[in-house]
């Protein structure tokens, strides 16, 4: 039997995002789409890396259950800590509100344009995600779905 794959936090998510952007180089540009150009060895937004931390915290498909509860949770509150670590305090709803957007797609794109700053470096990208990671406590393990959001840790 393979070992058992670690609980989803929003400290691995995040460290895993770091791990792979460290291996892989920032990406910036006005083009997010380039087939051909993405995928495990090219260079990567925020946002992507973000990405490719949760995908590396997702449960196998064939698990059921409190494992994808716990999962969920988990990639929402790595969402929240990373983007309220971006602003330095907590993204504040009317901001989502005013511009028409969910939350979800508001954080996604303070992820996207804080990585597309101009003389934006990779290390800076990795240092980001690896100090949002630490500002989540890594004793926290998400067995009870629907614990409380990070909103006031930043």
């Amino acid at each position: 039997m393979p070992p058992r794959k670690p609980r989803a936090t929003p400290a691995r998510i995040l460290t895993a995002a770091a791990d792979h952007i460290e291996r892989v180089g920032l990406y910036q540009g006005d083009q997010l789409w380039q087939p051909g150009r993405m995928g495990n060895t090219a260079p990567c937004t925020v946002l992507h890396a973000w990405a490719r931390g949760v995908r590396a915290a997702r449960p196998h498909w064939s698990v059921r259950g409190e494992p994808w509860d716990i999962f969920q949770r988990a990639l929402f509150d790595s969402l929240v800590v990373l983007s309220n670590h971006i602003n330095g305090r907590p993204v504040a709803p009317i901001r989502w509100r005013r511009l028409g957007l969910g939350e979800d797609a508001y954080r996604r794109t303070l992820l996207w344009c804080w990585g597309d700053a101009p003389e934006r470096t990779t290390a800076e990208a990795a240092a980001l995600l690896r100090s949002a990671a630490s500002l989540y406590p890594s004793g926290v393990d998400h067995t009870v779905p629907g614990c409380p959001t990070l909103q006031n840790m930043v």
